[in-house]
């Protein structure tokens, strides 16, 4: 009977270390998305800002 607590400890031991490992690279992958998802914001953010300030200008001019 102990043996098979300790078998059923050391299972319990390796699904929660595999859980872990499995959230942390999930964590880091989120991460990383978000900040590719600032970035691309940032940058289509300033493309829009200067579109739109090329427009206003022409328009002021006519």
């Amino acid at each position: 009977a102990k043996a098979a607590a300790t078998e059923a400890a050391n299972k319990a031991r390796e699904a929660a270390d595999a859980a872990r490992k499995a959230g942390a690279t999930l964590a880091f992958a989120t991460c990383i998305a978000l900040l590719i998802g600032a970035f691309i914001a940032s940058a289509a953010g300033a493309l829009g800002g200067s579109l739109r300030d090329e427009s206003q200008g022409a328009e002021m001019i006519r």
